[in-house]
């Protein structure tokens, strides 16, 4: 007899999804770290020259803590309104998470050879297909009307945007590396920002 769920058992399985998700992100992040090189020297010239010789490899590592920990405040502002989940929502935040899993390996592979486009494209296209993933986890959530009803109205009627606009971020990147090379690691930053002013003008003129 198939098993019949509940609003309880739902509402359950929303914290559970919660719960698990922090403690995944918690751990990619510490994965990133296990990766970082030991500086090498007997003196402080030699120590402070191999760190200058791994300097792309620890500003790699800030871009990716940056990046998963901007995922992780993404799932708990929308989570934490979340009072139920289904099997769809639910495999949605495991792609989600595993997009989470593979940073550490991203990010070695990112910092392994010389940034070309395959290396740098990789990462790119697995943090925006991440932010799209979330965007539709967010609208399906919404649909479906599973937010507290207390939840901002930013969040349950277009709570989706924030991710879209980050996804865009990446993937424009992609294009702009062809033409400027490794300086297109600044559109990850630049679209954002200037996305989140967009939205909250707009979201006053909605309020207004």
């Amino acid at each position: 007899m198939p098993e019949i769920e509940s609003p309880e058992t739902d509402r359950g399985a929303a914290e559970r999804l919660t719960f698990f998700s922090d403690a995944v992100v918690a751990i990619a992040i510490t994965l990133l770290a296990i990766e970082l090189p030991v500086p090498e020297g007997e003196t402080s010239a030699e120590f402070l020259a191999s760190v200058q010789a791994s300097g792309f490899e620890y500003l790699a590592f800030a871009i990716s803590f940056v990046v998963i920990a901007n995922h992780w405040a993404a799932h708990h502002r929308v989570f934490r309104w979340v009072r139920r989940a289904d099997s769809p929502v639910i495999g949605l935040n495991l792609l989600w998470l595993f997009l989470v899993v593979i940073n550490p390996f991203l990010t070695r592979v990112l910092t392994e050879g010389d940034v070309d486009l395959v290396r740098f494209g990789a990462y790119a296209l697995a943090q925006g297909v991440q932010m799209i993933t979330f965007a539709v986890m967010v609208a399906v959530t919404a649909r479906r009307g599973w937010f507290d009803a207390a939840a901002p109205r930013s969040l349950t009627h277009r709570g989706w945007v924030r991710s879209l606009i980050n996804a865009s971020g990446f993937l424009l990147s992609l294009p702009v590396f062809l033409l400027v090379g490794t300086w297109a690691f600044a559109v990850w930053a630049v679209v954002p920002v200037a996305g989140g002013m967009v939205r909250r003008r707009l979201d006053r003129r909605a309020g207004g």
